[in-house]
């Protein structure tokens, strides 16, 4: 009898892995690196889930064939015909498992709200906004580089652009680039070919940098950071004119690690959104979703 289900929670810096019972409870876990299709190319995704997906039920002496259904939230992957390609690998790394897969925003709207509407907001490397309400999921923003704000890319974009401009005095140095100078040498031009090789992760990776500046007073880091914020707090909104009263607003990615985005946008966004940050991981909610499957056809 099938009486497993397996969550993947997909992004740009990891790949969360996780095999519970029915009753979501964990059996097993795994980790891997970046699955966005978009960056790592679809066939290489597909390999990746692959792998995880094996190796899950391996660690756990499970045979594939328990596994009753399959959910995958990835970055990336409602791109082109990832949610296709990506699918299919599943479905043949279980054969005998229903199997889907979405956009990794829909893993947080199902960990927060696994029987109820909401909204919820991812601010990782990249950026999405999904509203769950009476059945029907909608998307708000995070529409790749054509809508490319309110995440951690954007934010250590930004604090490299200004570090350029003060090299030929359009901008003034700051304790932004005082630590990016820690990073990159005192010479930001002879950096300059390094800076425009980083990828997603890497220039997210310097987020937590701005975030160190903004709460040292730099006032271009806390620009940074307050346009940023600005962006999701127009996605929450928009999300509230699905609602009639007060609505529910997971919140989940590295953004908010930071008190101070938090705060900021807490004191914003318009008072019917009710904010949360997701207390379960969502690689539950993938699972959540998963369980959900076995009540569907597909």
């Amino acid at each position: 009898m099938s009486a497993y289900l397996i969550g993947i929670d997909g992004g740009g810096s990891k790949t969360d892995f996780l095999l519970c019972d029915l009753g979501l409870n964990e059996v097993a876990r795994c980790y891997y690196g970046s699955s966005n299709p978009n960056d790592i190319g679809t066939v290489s995704a597909a390999e990746l889930l692959t792998d995880g997906v094996n190796s899950l039920c391996a660690s756990a002496g499970i045979e594939k064939s328990e596994v009753a259904a399959v959910f995958a939230g990835i970055a990336g992957a409602t791109s082109r015909n990832n949610v296709a390609v990506l699918t299919e690998a599943l479905r043949k790394a279980l054969p005998g498992a229903k199997a889907a897969v979405l956009h990794d925003g829909i893993n947080v709207l199902y960990g927060a709200f696994p029987d109820s509407d909401g909204v919820s907001v991812i601010c990782g490397t990249g950026s999405s906004c999904f509203v769950k309400k009476g059945g029907e999921i909608f998307r708000i923003g995070g529409y790749g580089s054509l809508d490319l704000c309110g995440n951690g890319y954007e934010i250590g974009r930004a604090a490299l652009a200004h570090a350029l401009k003060t090299v030929d005095g359009r901008e003034q140095e700051g304790v932004m680039e005082e630590l990016l100078h820690k990073k990159f040498g005192n010479d930001f031009l002879r950096s300059l070919e390094t800076m425009l090789e980083l990828g997603k992760k890497q220039t997210a990776s310097l987020a937590p940098l701005v975030f160190e500046a903004a709460e040292r007073g730099d006032g271009s880091a806390l620009a940074i950071i307050k346009t940023n914020v600005e962006y999701i707090v127009g996605l929450i909104d928009k999300a509230g004119e699905k609602f009639e009263g007060d609505y529910g607003v997971a919140i989940a990615g590295g953004i908010f690690k930071s008190a101070l985005a938090e705060q900021m946008l807490k004191a914003n966004v318009n008072r019917r959104a009710k904010i949360t940050k997701n207390a379960a991981d969502p690689v539950f909610g993938a699972a959540a979703r998963a369980k959900q499957l076995l009540t569907e056809s597909l």
